[in-house]
This record gives structure tokens, C-alpha cells and sequence, in this order.
């Protein structure tokens, strides 16, 4: 196969675009394509390889290979990406960048033959660093019909795809059947008032596929109500103006190389009914589960009702959101979209009817969280996915009501706490948490430990400063070959040195106590840590990070260190007490990890897992209830 790069005067426009350079090549069977190759300015030609998407124009984009390429990036994908779009999406943790080829299709030709997409993933394989578990094809128009084309004709076509997505495509009469069974996902759209391809050309092949071929992977298909024959803006959408996720982040999560995933099940909780004098709900998909994965994000929208309620996190990790502004007597129904680790979704709905007189309270709906297998001898139970429709829970209280004697819970009053010195057998731990006005309910957590192993374990590790010094304390649940304690300081949370050494109690089943007052009193904040040292010298574990700040100098948030590798610690301390949350949000505005704590002291330390953020800087916002809201800047080395 000849590959020969075109360098007519149609480059100087492509160029200003970055990396969306004119190709060209001859097929098999003698037909010149004209084709853009986008590839990002950092490409690596040996280093991971990259998901592919060939894109197949409409129409009118028709041209000569040469002279006419300019007009394949009229619309869809080749237009993004000539207006500067770099392809580059964070899913599953990580930015990944798509490489795209775009071939102009003959004016020779009605509608577009499957060797232009076989050619280009030839092309693909022999030139470009890609990822042949993840080669997508999309198009519009005329080339939606060409998407359905290709994986129609044969099974060996349709493996040669992980995802295809039509956009309102031309009708195609071939079997369907063979995209069923290469397990092809296929996510389609439409808009029903059409005037070129009617929408029954995506709904009738969709329903076909999904029944009469029985497809094991059920396709998607989004016809709008509106919005004529030219729809692709909204199927291609680069961000979520129009659906959540969106096309790149679904392309992007279906992998071959993967097993057929089982898509999520979602769950909005029951419907509610609350006052106009409460005029807030709080909304869970909490309940909602993933048989053969994780939930990587809910997404919640009002879809009807009237229009002054407000949705405080749309988007979330956790699926729990609080709704203002329902002051307006009226039924308000909102969607939730559940998004699976393979970018599979699922929506269902939730009303929330609001009446203007006097309703009865509605108890907290209790989580306990999901059963756990564990080998070793500690777990964190996670009862922070509780809520209370129309108020707060004000209060947490864990019960151990079945399984071995011997356990250590680090607090039986908050939301997340550890579980430790376990043996093997089977615990169950009841959570039952109250509301704000008095109402209670439970929740069981079962947890399965295979550990027959009494490792150290730090019950605590706390510190305050005290006249002119820094006071320490902390407590062991157990010890097991323990020599010492070696207590280090630091000035900036990162770079720690030795100040104090306290003998451990060696071996041990039952709680210890220590303690260690340093007397140099901070100027601001110092930062410490405990080093646990074994009798054969080695490092056993550190505890956690504590900072201390000279009652002097009290900061209401401190956070450290910054920049961060691994995991970022933040302290609260003032009066406000409620429900702390801490969202990182990318410099796009993606929010890409939250947690939440219930803060009911004075101060609360919360750790956030840093070590899966790509190096750059990111925006940390932290919440207390609905009065403290601060954003602080962080760097991720």
C-alpha cells in the first residue's frame, strides 16, 4: 500500500488546527483517498498506544481527496478539531487522547463504500501508534449510514471495532445481526422531526438489533424531539451540553479486550413529599449498583416541574445531592444518570412533591455500605452514603451484633470508622443514624475477614498545641514485634526529621497508650508523624500526618503539602459543624474525586487520595454545611 502526504496549498489551513494534517493513499483496489490524520503534539510513536476514531462525513463534504479535503472538516469531529479541540478527555482516572482519520469520500460514489473504512484501519495498523481494542467509527448523515454499513456486512468486520456511533444516518437494509454478535456497542442519534433521514431509520435498526438479534450489549439510541436533520453538534458534542457522559468518554470505556460488561443498575431512592417551609430535599443514588464494576459518576437534572429548584452538585462520585429552592408547591421530577467504570449508563427518576401545608417528617434512609471481604486485619466501614430526605443526620452509631469477640472500632460515632484487629470469621455491624428531629433508622454491613493475623495497628495518632508547645498522643490496638516509636516534625508537611524516640510496648493484645510534648512552639504550623519501627529495625508503617498550629496563629483550613504526590491532607477548624465536603476539579471545570466526612467538633482532619491525578494544577474546593466554602489551588507533581 502507497502512502503519499499531499502538499497542495490546503495544508496552510490545516495547519493552524495543530496536529490534523493532510494524508492520502491508494486504496486496494486503485481509488485515491484524501484523508486528515489527526494525532495530538505530543505523540508518542512507542509509548501507550491510542484509541482511534474514523469519522465519515455527510454529503455534501464529497470531494476530490485534494484540493476538496477542506471541506470534510466542515462539521462533526474534523471541525472540532480544526477549531482547535485536542481530542483529549479524562476517563477512568487518566487524560487520553484520541488519534482520528478522516477520508473524503468520491464524488463518484452515493454513498460510501466499507473499503474506505477498511483502508483506514490498515492504515491505522501500519503507521500510528494505536490501540486496536479501541478503533471506534463515527459519522453523519451519509456516513452515519456508512457506520452502520461496515460492521453490517460481516462478523469479521464488526470485530474489528470496540464502538459505533450514528448520527443521523441514511436507512441500510443489511442484517444487523452480525453487530450483536461481536458484542459491538453502538450508541445512535437522531432528532424525530428530521427532514432528510427519517428517525424511524435509527429507531426501527435499534429496536431490531436489540430484539429480534438479541443483543447482549443493548444499544443506545437518543432521537430529540427536535432539531431537524443537522443534529451532529449535539451527538458530538465535546463537553455536556447534551448528554453526560458524552460519546468520547462511552467510546472511550468499551475495550475489546474486555468482557461483555454488565451494565448498572440505578437507583434514585423513593419518591418524597416535603412542605414549602422545608423547601429542600436531599436526592441519593447511593442505592445504586454495578454488578461487574464500579459507579465512576451520577448525574442528576430536573426534568420537569416548576423551574426555581436548584441542584447543588449535579455531578458527583457519591450520587448524594441536596435540592434548594423547592419553595413552589408543584411535583418536581428529576433524572438520575448512573455512569458505570466502562462508560455504560442508565437513567431512572425520582418526584419530589411539595405542598404548601404541614407534612410528616421523613426518617434518614440508613447506608451501611456494601459488604466486605477483606484478608487483612483492618477495613474502613463507609456509612457516609446516609442521608436524611428533608433534613440532616445529626447523629451515627455503629453496633457490632454478630461475629468474633475480638475487634477494635476506632469511633462508633462517625460515619467512617476503622475496623480493626480482626479475626477470621464473619462480623455484622449495625449503623443506625438519626435525624434532626429525633427519627432513627438501621443499616447492616457484613464483613467476611480471612485474617488470622494481628499486625500493629494505630488505634489513634492526635496533637494540639499547649503553652508554647505541641502536646502528642496516640494509642496502639495491638502490637506485635513493636521496638519504638520515632517522632518526626516538619515545617512544610513533606520533608520530615526525627525529634523523639518512645519505647513501644513490643507485643500486645490490648490498647496502649503514648505520649510526647515537643517544646518548640510553632510559628504557624508544624506537621508530624509517627515512624513505627519493629525489633528487627525495620519501618513497619507511618501514621498519618498531623499538623499542629500555634493557638496564635489558627488557620480556619490548612492543607499540606502542596505540591502534593501521594495524598493531601486538610484540617478544618471553626464552629460550623455539618456535612464537609472535598471536590478536585480540573482546570476544564470536571470535578474529579469527592468525599465526604460528617464534622461535628471543633476540627476534622480529612486525607484525599492524590496518587491517580495527572501531574498539573487543580482547584480544591472545601465545604462545611452551607456556610464555609473556600477554593484553594493545588499542584500535583
Amino acid at each position: 500500500m502507497k502512502t503519499t502526504l499531499l502538499v497542495a496549498g490546503i495544508l496552510l489551513s490545516v495547519f493552524a488546527s495543530g496536529q490534523q494534517v493532510a494524508k492520502g493513499l491508494t486504496a486496494s483496489n486503485g481509488t485515491f483517498i484524501g484523508f486528515y490524520q489527526y494525532t495530538p503534539v505530543d505523540y508518542n510513536a512507542t509509548g501507550e498506544k491510542y484509541p482511534l476514531i474514523i469519522f465519515l462525513h455527510g454529503i455534501g463534504e464529497r470531494g476530490n481527496g485534494t484540493t476538496d479535503l477542506p471541506s470534510v472538516a466542515n462539521n462533526g469531529i474534523p471541525k472540532y478539531i480544526r477549531n482547535g479541540h485536542k481530542m483529549r478527555f479524562f476517563w477512568n482516572g487518566k487524560w487520553q487522547t484520541f488519534l482520528v482519520l478522516s477520508p473524503q469520500l468520491s464524488p463518484n460514489y452515493g454513498w460510501w463504500y466499507n473499503f474506505y473504512v477498511e483502508e483506514m484501519i490498515k492504515y491505522a495498523k501500519a503507521n500510528l501508534n494505536v490501540d486496536t481494542n479501541r478503533i471506534s467509527l463515527a459519522g453523519l448523515s451519509l456516513g452515519g449510514g456508512g457506520v452502520w454499513s461496515y460492521p453490517k456486512e460481516s462478523l469479521a468486520k464488526a470485530k474489528q471495532l470496540n464502538a459505533i456511533a450514528p448520527c443521523c444516518p441514511t436507512c441500510e437494509t443489511i442484517d444487523n445481526c452480525n453487530i450483536t454478535q461481536a458484542n459491538l456497542p453502538l450508541w445512535a442519534f437522531h432528532a424525530q422531526n428530521d427532514p432528510t433521514t427519517p428517525a424511524n431509520c435509527t429507531s426501527a435498526s435499534i429496536d431490531r438489533l436489540n430484539t429480534t438479534c438479541g443483543a447482549a450489549v443493548p444499544a443506545y439510541k437518543t432521537i430529540w424531539p427536535d432539531g431537524g436533520h443537522g443534529v451532529w453538534d449535539r451527538a458530538f458534542d465535546t463537553v455536556y451540553k447534551w448528554q453526560n457522559p458524552n460519546v468520547y468518554e462511552w467510546m472511550l470505556g468499551q475495550d475489546k479486550s474486555k468482557p461483555v460488561n454488565i451494565r448498572p443498575q440505578a437507583n434514585a431512592g423513593s419518591n418524597l413529599t416535603i412542605s414549602t417551609t422545608t423547601g429542600y430535599a436531599n436526592l441519593s443514588g447511593a442505592s445504586s449498583t454495578d454488578a461487574d464494576g464500579t459507579l465512576e459518576r451520577f448525574v442528576w437534572k430536573q426534568v420537569s416541574g416548576p423551574s426555581n429548584s436548584t441542584i447543588v452538585s449535579s455531578v458527583s462520585t457519591n450520587g448524594l445531592t441536596r435540592v434548594n429552592g423547592l419553595t413552589t408547591a408543584g411535583t418536581y421530577v428529576f433524572e438520575l444518570t448512573v455512569v458505570d467504570d466502562r462508560a455504560d449508563f442508565v437513567k431512572t427518576t425520582v418526584s419530589v412533591t411539595v405542598v404548601s401545608g404541614a407534612t410528616s417528617n421523613i426518617p434518614p434512609v440508613t447506608v451501611a455500605g456494601p459488604n466486605i471481604s477483606t484478608a487483612v486485619a483492618s477495613v474502613t466501614l463507609h456509612g457516609s452514603d446516609s442521608y436524611d430526605p428533608d433534613g440532616t443526620v445529626v447523629n451515627y452509631k455503629w453496633t457490632k451484633i454478630s461475629g468474633p469477640a475480638v475487634y477494635n472500632l476506632s469511633n462508633d460515632a462517625v460515619a467512617n470508622p476503622d475496623l480493626s484487629n480482626l479475626l477470621i470469621g464473619t462480623y455484622q455491624f449495625q449503623l443506625e443514624t438519626t435525624d434532626n428531629l429525633g427519627a432513627k433508622t438501621q443499616g447492616v454491613v457484613t464483613v467476611n475477614s480471612s485474617s488470622s493475623t494481628l499486625p500493629t495497628t494505630l488505634a489513634y495518632f492526635k496533637g494540639n498545641a499547649s503553652t508554647g508547645a505541641a502536646k502528642l498522643t496516640w494509642a496502639t490496638a495491638q502490637e506485635e514485634n513493636n521496638n519504638r516509636f520515632e517522632v518526626e516534625r516538619s515545617s512544610d508537611g513533606k520533608s520530615f526529621a526525627v525529634i523523639g524516640v518512645v519505647q513501644s510496648a513490643g507485643n500486645s493484645s490490648m490498647q496502649q497508650t503514648y505520649a510526647y510534648t515537643d517544646p518548640q512552639e510553632a510559628r504557624g504550623t508544624l506537621y508530624y508523624r509517627l515512624r513505627l519501627v519493629n525489633t528487627d529495625g525495620k519501618t513497619i508503617m507511618y501514621s498519618p500526618v498531623v499538623p499542629i498550629t500555634s493557638n496564635r496563629a489558627k488557620a480556619r483550613l490548612e492543607y499540606f503539602p502542596n505540591p502534593v504526590k501521594e495524598s493531601i491532607t486538610v484540617l478544618v477548624s471553626d464552629n460550623q459543624r455539618g456535612l464537609l465536603q472535598i471536590r478536585l476539579i480540573g482546570m476544564d471545570g470536571k470535578v474529579i474525586q469527592q468525599k465526604q466526612w460528617m464534622k461535628k467538633e471543633e476540627s476534622i482532619t480529612a486525607i484525599m487520595d492524590a496518587a491517580r491525578l495527572l501531574p498539573g494544577i487543580y482547584l480544591m474546593e472545601v465545604t462545611v454545611g452551607d456556610q464555609l466554602r473556600e477554593i484553594r489551588k493545588i499542584v500535583k507533581e
